[in-house]
Parts: C-alpha cells; structure tokens; sequence
C-alpha cells in the first residue's frame, strides 16, 4: 500500500511539472526595456528623439547653425585662453564625455595667406596667431562635438554617429567643395568653424573645419556659404 502511495505521488508530481512547462504561473522579465529575439536588452527610444539623423542635421543645419547661435569668436577664445584655460573650456567648449576632448564652435575673419590641397592659413587683424581651415574630407565627429550634440537624444549609438556622418556630409559638399575655387592668397574671408582642442599648442594655428564660408568682396559676403549669413 505504501509503495502504491508513493508512486501515485510521484506520478502526480512529474505530471505537475510538466504541466508547469508549458503554462507557467509567472513570467521574468528584465527591468528597462523589452529583449531582442537575439537575447540582448533594447533600448527605449525617447519621445524627443529625431525620427531619423539625416532629418536632424537637416534641422539643425537650417537652425541653430544658420541663426549663428553657436560660435565664439576667435580672437576672444585665444584670449580666454591666455587668462584662463579651464574656464575657457567650461564657458566656451563642449566635453565629448567625462574625462573626454573639449570641442569648439569658432568664428571670425581672416585674409588666406597660404592654400594648399586639403588647407589654408588665415591671418587674422590685430592677433599674429593664425587659423588654419581644414578643406579635405571630414571624417571624424569634431563638428558633431563643437556644436553640443548629444548622445541622449537619440535612440542608440548608430544614429548618434549617422548623424556625424551628415553633418561632415553637408560640411562636405555645401560648404568646402562650392568656395573651393574662391580660395586664393589675398582674399578675405569670413568664417565659422569648429575645433578640438587639448591644449596651447591647438591654438596657433587653430585649426578649424569650416561650417560658414563666405569671401568679402567690396565689403558684400559672396560664393557660396549654405550656412547662412556671415557672421
């Protein structure tokens, strides 16, 4: 009898099991955010996130950076500088991350004393240091950084770098490649360009990829310059 017991125990308790794996009482599930069919959690995207990079610099290209809301000029960042360069970089730069590079939205103007393939040299009235504009293919994020893009408005870290990817694109083909041939010895220009800067040795030549480029002729901004008005 005991035996019989027992098994008719056992039997019930493989059955319960069983019926445990196919309809569970409860279900896990991570804290944050759903998990992909690959195992690895996702990211919630934020209400405020742009609905796409290319929309975005698209935005900001005809925003901010059109109204001139985002540079300093050149002169008084070197002289900021000379005074004090932590407070230069909190009141004037952007820090891509704790601990990270501080970037620069610089504006100015200058005459092209030297142009070579993929740069030039701008001296500046009343400074003798000079600004350097960089005329090559952009590649890195430092115009993302200099105009205080963030991270966080974004969903993930791919549309994050598309973004770079547009803003150098536009930087690119709107700004550089059109006043290209306009970029001779002698010719004044006027400018807005963003910089990385680590140190003293960053500031002469500063070296800037520009943003807005106009050349001065009989005291009117001309070529072509998509960034808006000079500054």
């Amino acid at each position: 009898m005991a035996r019989r017991r027992l098994f008719l125990y056992g039997g019930l308790l493989i059955a319960s099991g069983i019926a445990c794996c196919f309809f569970p009482l409860f279900h896990i599930r991570p804290l944050g955010g759903e998990r992909s069919a690959t195992g690895h959690q996702s990211r919630v995207a934020d209400e405020s996130a742009p609905a796409n990079p290319a929309e975005f610099a698209e935005s900001f290209w005809a925003g901010p950076l059109r109204e001139g809301e985002v540079a300093t000029d050149v002169t008084a960042l070197w002289k900021a500088f000379e005074a004090d360069t932590s407070r230069a970089r909190s009141e004037y730069g952007n820090q891509a991350g704790l601990g990270g590079a501080w970037y620069f939205c610089v504006r100015g103007r200058g005459i092209v004393e030297t142009v070579e393939k993929n740069w030039l040299i701008l001296a500046v009235a009343g400074d003798s240091r000079h600004v350097r504009l960089d005329l090559g293919v952009v590649v890195d994020n430092t115009v993302r950084e200099s105009l205080g893009v963030k991270a966080s408005s974004f969903a993930n870290s791919q549309d994050f770098n598309a973004v770079s990817a547009e803003l150098n694109r536009r930087v690119e083909q709107k700004v550089i490649a059109p006043n290209r041939p306009l970029l001779k010895p002698g010719v004044e220009v006027e400018f807005v360009g963003c910089a990385r800067i680590g140190g003293q040795s960053d500031l002469d030549p500063i070296r800037l990829i520009p943003i807005r480029l106009s050349v001065i002729a009989n005291g009117h901004s001309t070529g072509a310059d998509d960034g808006g008005p000079a500054p």
